[in-house]
């Protein structure tokens, strides 16, 4: 009986000390990541997909210091030009799957608070299965799976370019 009340208590803590060792970790990510974008900020504004989408990357997702609206910028930018991964990460952030830290707390914390759009999470994981990242396909499908049948024609207007896609978080979240 003993033992059974503290697994539950552990389990209780469990999420609260993940997140304090998480922003820790987060902490010193940022600064790694933020150390970068300077570095990066001089190619991607001359057009480089690559550095495009480490700068995107470089502000996703949530976060001290993250921002989405600009991390959907650069990606949005990399998408134009055909760039997989940012294809993908679109596809993930409209997905709802804004979380890039491993403790459960804050993971669950941001999983909460994400914008989710299931019809642009099809699109990008559409658009990067097509590109030929592995991954994508299944999360399409579960994207799709979500998405009823008018959605499912609008998707069908976005793939075949008959209309066009809004990219960047404050688009496809507009107040």
């Amino acid at each position: 009986m003993k033992n059974r009340k503290l697994a539950c208590l552990l389990a209780l803590l469990v999420p609260f000390l993940g997140g304090c060792a998480a922003a820790a970790i987060g902490g010193s990510t940022y600064a790694v990541k933020a150390s970068k974008r300077s570095d990066l900020m001089p190619d991607a504004a001359a057009g480089d997909a690559e550095s495009q989408y480490r700068l995107g990357l470089s502000w996703c997702c949530m976060g001290p210091g993250f921002d989405t609206q600009t991390a959907t910028k650069w990606l949005c930018k990399a998408a134009a030009q055909q760039h997989p991964l940012a294809h993908f990460e679109l596809g993930r952030i409209y997905s709802g799957d804004i979380s890039r830290t491993p403790a459960p707390g804050q993971k669950i914390l941001k999983l909460a608070t994400a914008g989710k759009s299931p019809i642009h999470a099809a699109y990008w994981f559409t658009q990067a299965a097509s590109l030929g990242v592995e991954t994508a396909a299944s999360e399409r499908d579960r994207a799709l799976e979500q998405l009823n049948a008018a959605e499912k024609e609008q998707l069908d207007l976005w793939t075949s370019g008959q209309m066009a896609v809004p990219c960047e978080y404050g688009e496809v979240f507009a107040d």
